[in-house]
């Protein structure tokens, strides 16, 4: 069957108002049927027909005429289709959107509970054809088969109206109380550049299965670039960060003007090298305690080191913090300079390979290859673009509307920042969005609707995750939240957190000497071969974290091992986002980093 029929002649496609305009000449003028059609362009007998209808239709005796042609096979009404396509939209919104197989499955389940005559290879497929889905894609123009980016959880959480507005809160009370304007606001971000493109498409023959491209490498190596822009449209010269323990001149050679590097051994943005280029921001800012500087940023910890606090609040530099896993909305940087950079450094690398057949890209070559990216790529227009349509300049509340917040629903709560103890999770007072109707307008064609309403969610519920009181109960790791990092109490609260973490960190190597001793066995001469162990020493266990002991637990209390040290901590005590089978604790963790 031909997916696509071609029309061979015009009939049936002139407008029903022209067709009525038509007759009526006819009735009220008494003019001749073939003369009114051959002015209309249309067929007389089409036109005979279409009067005889009318006349029976103002005599009571018949419906009215409707002129064109109708699907004689067609599944659903329009009502019904609209139904299924505002089901569509909203999972899509939600971001469990549907797949075109998912759609036909639930077209069909759509038609048996609405007792709806299919066609056979429905039934005996268990789901609509392939027909049909074109069809309706045709008959619904706003819908299409898009490639969806990959979204974590925890930013479909925690991008929702409470951390938006508490966020907004304290970006307009910092404008209003130093008098900001756009040549004082500045945003600031990392992102990693590796030695290894993206292969883009090319022109080749068609029909080969397989077309190669070359790279530098398999995998590659890297290096982290930083980089500051403003609402004006200006960027501050950027900074690259290298995997190496010494820093040498020559590593950022052929770079963009003014740029800077530093080293580590992992090549990640670090409180120290951050230390670094916020000094480097200020050379080119020139902030003072009379004229403050705004600086927008995440909550990396490389942005909290107390240093870079301190020197921000000496020179005048106001730091206000995003909400944690909401940068890829309300970031300018990330929504209108990073994709474009990211693009224009591998359509650079690639020209580098071809002009340089049999080499390999090194960290030493990315500054090189960056500089021409980011004049390409931070221009003033995706740079007020970005920041026009996060809210942030000019300040918008609403710059974000309700259907970018429809993830969020999914978890059906949301997190109040302010509290960070276990009331902090509450109940989300946004509705998922459903189909409620209040006026159901049909044609005289469509089928009848029932009394009970039928929609593709009765079928196919939307997705939804309802937390057990227990599981919001758990302790974990504090969350971060949005704050203005150089005020007092902000500080003052970093301050204790570090003080306790170094604490910690000096219990738990205490702690984990005196298990190597209580645990170490008592051995008697090699010629016996059997070990004679003190019972009180090997059942006493310590906890990696508090340091208390295992016969002191609680009732019913739960330990948990370290894979890699084998030593054993409280459930209570560790962070329940690592709480997996390969669980490894926190020093095992930072011996693996530092090496």
């Amino acid at each position: 069957m031909p997916r696509t029929r071609k029309r061979i002649t015009n009939r049936g496609t002139m407008a029903d108002s022209e067709m009525r305009k038509a007759a009526d000449i006819c009735l009220q003028e008494n003019q001749s049927i073939r003369s009114v059609a051959a002015s209309f362009n249309i067929c007389h007998v089409s036109l005979s027909r279409y009067i005889k209808k009318l006349k029976l239709h103002q005599n009571g005796r018949g419906d009215k005429p409707v002129f064109g042609y109708r699907a004689h096979n067609k599944v659903f009404n329009q009502f019904q289709e609209n139904q299924l396509s505002e089901y569509i939209k909203n999972s899509a919104d939600m971001y469990f959107g549907l797949s075109p197989t998912a759609i036909r499955k639930l077209a069909f389940d759509f038609s048996l509970k609405l007792n709806l005559k299919v066609p056979k290879n429905w039934t005996d497929n268990e789901h609509a054809g392939i027909d049909w889905f074109t069809a309706f894609l045709k008959r619904n123009p706003t819908l299409s088969i898009r490639q969806p980016e990959a979204t974590s959880i925890s930013r479909a959480m925690n991008f929702n109206p409470a951390n938006i507005k508490l966020f907004m809160d304290k970006y307009e009370s910092v404008l209003l109380k130093y008098k900001f304007e756009a040549q004082h606001i500045y945003n600031l971000d990392e992102t990693g550049i590796t030695t290894v493109q993206n292969t883009e498409k090319v022109v080749a023959l068609k029909g080969k299965k397989q077309i190669g491209a070359i790279t530098s490498g398999e995998r590659g190596t890297l290096v982290t670039m930083c980089l500051a822009v403003n609402a004006t449209g200006n960027f501050i010269p950027p900074m690259f960060i290298f995997p190496r323990v010494n820093y040498k001149d020559f590593f950022i050679r052929g770079g963009p003007t003014g740029c800077i590097g530093a080293a580590n051994k992992s090549g990640w943005m670090q409180g120290e090298e951050f230390l670094i280029f916020m000094k480097h921001f200020a050379n080119y800012v020139r902030p003072s305690v009379d004229r403050k500087i705004l600086v927008l940023l995440d909550n990396h910890e490389s942005h909290l080191f107390l240093p870079v606090i301190d020197f921000c609040r000496e020179v005048g530099i106001v730091l206000l913090s995003f909400p944690p896993h909401c940068s890829h909305k309300i970031q300018p940087l990330d929504r209108s300079v990073y994709g474009p950079f990211k693009k224009c450094v591998n359509q650079n690398m690639t020209a580098w390979m071809h002009n340089n057949p049999g080499k390999r890209i090194t960290i030493y070559d990315i500054p090189h290859i960056s500089s021409g990216a980011i004049i390409s790529a931070a221009t003033p227009k995706n740079i007020l673009k970005g920041f026009s349509v996060s809210g942030i300049w000019p300040f918008n509340r609403d710059a974000f509307s309700e259907d970018e917040y429809a993830p969020s629903t999914v978890t059906d709560i949301m997190i109040d920042i302010q509290t960070q103890t276990s009331s902090e999770l509450v109940k989300n007072v946004e509705t998922t969005p459903t189909i409620q109707p209040e006026k159901i307008i049909l044609n005289d064609v469509d089928q009848q609707p029932s009394k009970i309403l039928i929609t593709p969610e009765h079928i196919k519920p939307y997705p939804k995750v309802q937390f057990q009181e227990k599981a919001l109960k758990k302790r974990g790791r504090k969350k971060g939240k949005t704050a203005i990092l150089t005020d007092t109490p902000e500080k003052i609260e970093l301050e204790n957190k570090v003080t306790n973490t170094a604490k910690r960190s000096l219990q738990f190597k205490e702690n984990k000497k005196k298990s190597r001793k209580i645990k170490k066995l008592k051995t008697v001469p090699k010629k016996n071969k059997k070990k004679i162990v003190d019972s009180e020493e090997e059942d006493e266990t310590f906890c990696l974290v508090c340091g208390d002991t295992y016969s002191n637990s609680k009732n019913k209390e739960t330990w948990i091992q370290c894979l890699k040290c084998k030593f054993w901590a409280h459930e209570n005590c560790t962070d329940l986002t690592k709480m997996t089978a390969f669980y490894k604790c926190d020093n095992c963790e930072a011996d693996e980093v530092g090496a």
